[in-house]
This record gives structure tokens, C-alpha cells and sequence, in this order.
């Protein structure tokens, strides 16, 4: 799974990003935060599923499952409530409808997806 997310995961966060900067107000910002969030989530949740880590950094599963969420609960704040939430408002009808989707793909699909 993990292999398919690296790859799957920062694509969406591209795409993101070329929705933003169709409209010219995506900025590097936003995409590097956006795509930091993606990976400390990716990079925490298996990290606590394979115990990768365990001989290196004495952190429990759990630790590693809130450093996960840590990150998909920033880019939902961002997606829902934050810059790029609010730079998608300036948008056309056809971009928010974009943006929305995504959204929708990025907190049901996730939250869902094993």
C-alpha cells in the first residue's frame, strides 16, 4: 500500500497545487506545505504499521499514528478552512467545482482507504 501512496498521495497534492495556479493564486507555499504534510503522513503511519523504526527511535505505534494524523488533519484544515481553501474562492464556478471534488476525494477517500 505504502509504495502506492508515494506515489498516489503527492500526485494529489499536485494536482491541488495546478488547480491553484490555473487561476494564478497557488503559490510554492502552499504546495510545499501541502506536500511536507502528505509525507510526514505517509512516512509516520508506516513507519507505526511496520516498526521500521523500532530499534532506531523508541516511539510506540500510537505516537506514530498521531504524528500521521498530525499531518492529514493540517492539509484538511488547509483544504476546509485555510490559505488554500480561501485562495480556491477566487475561482470560477469551474475550479471550485475542481476543488471541492478533490476535497471530498482527499477526506472521504483517506479516511476510508485501509
Amino acid at each position: 500500500s505504502y509504495i502506492d501512496w508515494l506515489i498516489t498521495v503527492p500526485l494529489q497534492v499536485v494536482e491541488f497545487y495546478l488547480i491553484l495556479a490555473a487561476i494564478g493564486v497557488g503559490t510554492f507555499v502552499m504546495f510545499r506545505n501541502l506536500m511536507a504534510a502528505s509525507i510526514v503522513m505517509l512516512v509516520a503511519g508506516f513507519f507505526g504499521e511496520s516498526g521500521a523504526m523500532d530499534g532506531t527511535l523508541e516511539l510506540s505505534s500510537t505516537v506514530w499514528w498521531i504524528i500521521g494524523m498530525a499531518g492529514w488533519l493540517y492539509i484538511l484544515y488547509e483544504l476546509w478552512s485555510g490559505d488554500v481553501k480561501k485562495a480556491s474562492e477566487s475561482g470560477s464556478p469551474g475550479v471550485q467545482f475542481a476543488f471541492t471534488s478533490m476535497r471530498w476525494i482527499v477526506s472521504v477517500g483517506w479516511a476510508i482507504y485501509p
